[in-house]
């Protein structure tokens, strides 16, 4: 249902424009995820121009009830952070800037020593090699949002220790300051029940669900250069996928491993 828009009224196109679509967005005509039809399309439709149209969507954008991705369209914003399952090596910084979400970080250690036996070996380094240990929690409208541990293996960036990193984003400092390739990255999730350490840090209950979350960053070549832990309150938080049928008829996209009860008595979980 179009607007009945007032072409001669005190009140501009665009931003009765801007109420209606507000209006879709509140009273659930437009849920989360909606695909707004084509700037064309919405111009020809309301007999405006373009730039009208273009005028309200910018406004709802800056207000995070609608999200622009080049190339996709203009959708309805979700109220959680959501994280994709296997589209692009996207850190939850990039998305926050890509929704427009202002957001702080804080520091909780930043160190260069031996990491621990399981971070050397998945980032494959050699015995007594160093990596940078990177601890941080990313706030949100002064809510903490999630907790990240990074570790760099350090002789690919001497000296990334002295890096502010309550402004500077690690992969932004990694590929610019120190011109690495970051290529490609794998991701495990995993639902965990929330320990007194964690709730502490995430400000939540113990036993609340957190999500988990280890990605490993590979440069052009395949070697490993970073190796994150990842914690996200389970009220925050869901995944995402896009997923395309192949011609052959078969899924193509996200690749989901369920382990058996079995497996989990018997996995090391380290």
């Amino acid at each position: 249902m179009t607007p009945d828009l007032q072409r001669t009224g005190p009140q501009p196109i665009y931003k009765q424009i801007e109420d209606w679509m507000r209006q879709q967005i509140l009273n659930g005509a437009w849920p989360e995820h909606f695909k707004l039809p084509s700037e064309l399309d919405l111009a020809a439709e309301l007999k405006v121009s373009r730039g009208t149209v273009r005028k309200a969507i910018l406004a709802l954008t800056a207000d995070r009830l609608l999200l622009q991705i080049h190339g996709r369209g203009t959708f309805v914003s979700s109220e959680r952070l959501e994280q994709p399952l296997a589209e692009r090596l996207l850190t939850f910084s990039d998305d926050l800037l890509l929704k427009h979400i202002p957001f702080e970080t804080h520091v909780l250690e930043q160190t260069v020593a031996v990491p621990p036996a399981r971070v050397a070996s998945l980032l494959a380094l050699p015995p007594g090699a160093r990596a940078l240990t990177l601890k941080r929690v990313r706030v949100v409208a002064g809510v903490t949002y999630v907790l990240l541990h990074n570790y760099v293996a350090y002789d690919r960036c001497p000296g990334i220790e002295k890096v502010d990193f309550t402004q500077a984003r690690l992969f932004e400092t990694l590929e610019k300051q120190y011109g690495l390739e970051l290529d490609w990255g794998s991701r495990y999730f995993e639902a965990q029940s929330a320990d007194e350490t964690l709730a502490g840090r995430l400000h939540i209950q113990s036993c609340e669900p957190v999500m988990y979350m280890q990605q490993i960053a590979y440069l052009r070549g395949g070697t490993p250069i970073e190796m994150s832990d990842m914690w996200v309150g389970g009220s925050h938080f869901r995944l995402s996928a896009t997923i395309k049928r192949g011609q052959s008829g078969g899924l193509t996209g996200d690749i989901y491993e369920y382990v058996s009860p079995r497996a989990w008595e018997t996995e090391d979980r380290g």
